[in-house]
């Protein structure tokens, strides 16, 4: 923040400095320009597009004041105006992914997602591996149902990109939605190895082995969601679930239970599915802590 300060303090004086020579145009341009970076960097977003017109009334050409307007303008939530901006930076070239980018994610933020689909299509054509384009696209496409065509344009950037934990995730979220389900287990698991699992990425993890019979590897993943997010009262449970009618860990299930009776757990058709388990252990106990949290009758 300070450095952003002296930046502006900086660039009005140079301003006041060139307004007594009367510099040429061009100059006194870009000196509007380093004004708004000022402003932009300070979050006064009203005064960074100010300065930026005026910039862009003394050089019309001058790209980077178009740009950054319509980044001020989107923060600000002028949305049209923001496309205004954003298609004179791309007028002199139609083929800047950055302003292209940018222009999707204001129609996006406007509400058009159609818009805001084909203008990423028109990014990932100029550059297929753009990151934040192809996690956005997916993200929309996903959204739209066209949750295959988002898994594709994962697996593109993932070739290249095995590392990008958000395009990870989203991508493992995105399989296990299209039920393929041992490929959404890899793919959680490849984050999980990049120690990126959050605690919601971890539940989905433990519901996957779940649904597999894999108790074991649900118990450890359902373990780890908790550890990440000791209030996680789904987690909790379903932890407890297992331990009590799978595993008979009587001990660890009605630990696991009272921490999600005590995280605020409050379902009761998953209680009732608890007790009609015929393989429950410690049933006496686990009826008396749900009773006791109004659960059970």
């Amino acid at each position: 923040m300070k450095h952003s300060r002296l930046l502006l303090a900086s660039a009005l004086c140079l301003l006041l400095a060139s307004c007594a020579t009367t510099p040429p145009p061009s100059r006194l341009a870009s000196e509007w320009y380093e004004i708004g970076n000022g402003w932009y960097d300070l979050g006064k977003w009203d005064k960074a597009g100010a300065a930026y017109a005026k910039a862009i009334a003394l050089d019309p050409d001058l790209v980077g004041a178009s740009f950054n307007m319509a980044r001020a303008l989107v923060e600000s939530g002028d949305y049209d105006a923001a496309l205004g901006a954003v298609d004179r930076a791309l007028q002199p070239d139609p083929k800047n992914v950055r302003a292209l980018s940018l222009k999707a994610y204001i129609f996006y933020k406007r509400g058009d997602a159609k818009s805001a689909v084909k203008a990423y299509d028109a990014v990932l054509l100029l550059d297929p591996y753009a990151p934040d384009a192809v996690y956005n696209a997916a993200l929309l496409r996903d959204a739209a149902g066209d949750s295959a065509g988002a898994a594709a344009d994962l697996e593109r950037l993932l070739s290249v990109k095995a590392d990008d934990s958000g395009a990870l995730a989203l991508y493992a979220r995105i399989l296990a939605k299209l039920e393929r389900k041992e490929e959404a287990i890899a793919a959680f698991e490849r984050l999980r190895g990049l120690s990126k699992a959050s605690a919601d990425d971890l539940e989905k993890l433990g519901m996957l082995y779940e649904d597999g019979r894999n108790y074991a590897s649900a118990i450890d993943a359902y373990a780890a969601a908790t550890a990440a997010d000791p209030k996680r009262a789904a987690a909790w449970f379903a932890l407890a679930r297992l331990k009590l009618a799978d595993a008979e860990d009587g001990k660890g299930g009605l630990e696991a239970l009272g921490k999600a009776l005590d995280s605020g757990f409050s379902d009761k058709a998953a209680a009732a599915a608890l007790l009609a388990s015929p393989a429950l252990v410690e049933r006496d106990a686990v009826i008396a802590a749900l009773k006791a949290k109004g659960l059970a009758e």
